[in-house]
């Protein structure tokens, strides 16, 4: 086992706070809601080498701004996966099935709803080249991975273990000709939705290459579950960050009114 997560487990446990008690709160939840969907179009593209900043890529969406020293394409892929962000990741609890995942392919690739149609390859000789199953057995494959993507665990311990192995399993399929990342932590984050979790937006892109190096080497899921947990936890920050500033609103001390203000005469 690479890392031990013993005790990230448990100050997962303490802290967490359900998605539903969360989206009760309209004070909290919409401001979250909103940063967490920035965050998690920018840093999904950046893990696949987008390099749009944070910055830019909200000004991107909000403005539909542009910046000399970035690609059309990087713009693109920006507004594709916000678009399949809005439209596939629901709020609610929703069984995911084959047409939800290849709809919400498309709508980041633009290629039409369909598995990829010939071999390829993922990575470089200097990062370890990756090769996934023949295409022609995608639809087995994904039969077998889609039998139990919607099953549900009782304790957090088990649900993140379930999710990392799942989406790692769903990277090394590489199903699509393209978007298998993107496509890959919405599905993800649906996942966490649906066992009332907050989603998340995984930020440390060096790791998370990383984690399924040490999946592919020794079958270790321990840095995935690390990377979802500690993204979590980030979360909660900013959770906590909007309560004491809730707090600090409500408690600022209100000018004295005149002792004799609305007593009658």
């Amino acid at each position: 086992m690479i890392i031990d997560n013993k005790k990230n487990y448990e100050d997962l446990n303490e802290r967490l706070i359900s998605f539903s008690e969360i989206k009760k709160e309209k004070l909290i939840f919409e401001p979250l809601w909103k940063d967490f969907k920035y965050s998690f179009c920018w840093s999904s593209n950046s893990i696949e080498g987008n390099t749009l900043s944070l910055e830019e890529t909200i000004e991107t969406l909000e403005f539909d701004a542009v910046h000399s020293n970035h690609t059309y394409k990087e713009y693109t892929d920006a507004k594709n996966l916000y678009k399949a962000i809005e439209n596939y990741l629901c709020l609610d609890a929703k069984d995911i099935d084959e047409t939800w995942i290849k709809q919400c392919n498309n709508m980041i690739i633009q290629r039409g709803e369909k598995y990829r149609e010939e071999n390829l390859y993922i990575g470089s000789l200097v990062e370890a080249v990756y090769y996934p199953p023949d295409y022609t057995l995608i639809d087995g494959k994904m039969n077998e991975w889609l039998s139990d993507i919607n099953k549900k665990n009782s304790s957090i311990n088990d649900i993140i273990k379930n999710i990392a192995k799942k989406h790692i399993d769903f990277e090394r399929i590489h199903p699509f000709p393209n978007g298998n990342g993107r496509t890959g932590r919405i599905i993800l984050n649906q996942q966490l939705i649906n066992n009332n979790i907050f989603p998340i937006a995984i930020t440390d892109n060096s790791k998370y290459r990383q984690a399924f190096k040490y999946y592919d080497k020794n079958g270790d899921i321990s840095l995935m579950e690390y990377l979802i947990i500690s993204s979590e936890m980030r979360m909660l920050d900013k959770y906590e960050e909007l309560l004491k500033n809730i707090d600090r609103s409500l408690n600022i001390e209100k000018p004295r009114l005149n002792p004799n203000h609305g007593k009658s005469r």
